[in-house]
């Protein structure tokens, strides 16, 4: 989590075409702000003990990653449970910049953004956030990283296009957001 493990993340998502997340915790990296990326940040230096003397350097390395959302030669995929937007994981000031955030890459050309709606009936179940970068996933879970290629990572590509079904997009996901925005205000 520190600038290094960042930098290696911002050349993962360089060398690759198709970048795809699935979040049933966090809103992933690329669409973080830097306020709920340092909350988010901070946790995990606590959570594993991870040897990192400047938290504010790695966020600021997770920030320039994000500029590759608009190279165009590159598609994205962001596909995020519904509960990404209401967990209060930062101060409500901050996940309301989240939120905000997360509504300017909705209707952006090479995104593919949507949101798996509470309340919907799921085919299947959405058991762990993964990233796929290209054919490569990648699980964060409490104990570290874990890649996945070939037949494992096709079966994570083949979740994640299941899971779109059930997902709203457009002016949907959009309702969705602001909706818990709203929320976070009353």
């Amino acid at each position: 989590m520190d600038g290094r493990v960042q930098d290696s993340y911002n050349q993962l998502v360089a060398e690759s075409r198709l970048i795809r997340h699935f979040e049933t915790v966090y809103v992933p990296g690329l669409l973080q702000t830097a306020d709920y990326a340092r909350r988010i940040l901070t946790e995990m230096v606590e959570l594993h003990n991870l040897d990192i003397a400047d938290v504010d350097a790695a966020v600021a390395t997770r920030m320039q990653r994000q500029h590759l959302l608009y190279d165009t030669t590159k598609r994205f995929e962001f596909l995020l449970a519904e509960p990404v937007l209401r967990w209060l994981l930062c101060p409500p000031d901050v996940m309301r910049g989240q939120l905000d955030r997360l509504q300017t890459v909705v209707g952006v050309p090479n995104i593919r953004f949507g949101i798996l709606p509470l309340g919907v009936q799921l085919a299947t179940t959405p058991q762990n956030s993964f990233q796929m970068y290209d054919d490569v996933a990648i699980v964060e879970t409490f104990v570290g990283e874990t890649t996945h290629r070939d037949d494992e990572a096709a079966a994570y590509a083949k979740a994640m296009e299941r899971l779109w079904k059930e997902a709203v997009t457009g002016e949907d996901a959009r309702r969705l957001i602001v909706r818990a925005a709203h929320d976070l205000r009353n």
